[in-house]
């Protein structure tokens, strides 16, 4: 799930693409935020990141658990 939704922008090691300013997954303060908070993110968008609402809540619980793997 990670490689088809959020790899292309996040980086295959969801460390951010620097081209695209986009976030390192595995920084301290995203790896602080709450699952609510990475769910809400996750399933609503945010800045440039696109909502992804067709995901479906066990989807976005294992987006969430891949992310915390991430932490440096």
């Amino acid at each position: 799930m990670f490689k088809a939704k959020c790899a292309g922008c996040h980086g295959a090691d969801g460390k951010g693409k620097e081209a695209m300013k986009t976030t390192d997954m595995a920084a301290a303060d995203v790896q602080k935020m709450s699952d609510a908070d990475l769910s809400g993110i996750i399933s609503s968008g945010k800045g440039k990141m696109p909502a992804y609402k067709t995901l479906t809540p066990d989807q976005v619980k294992d987006l969430v658990s891949y992310i915390r793997s991430l932490k440096k």
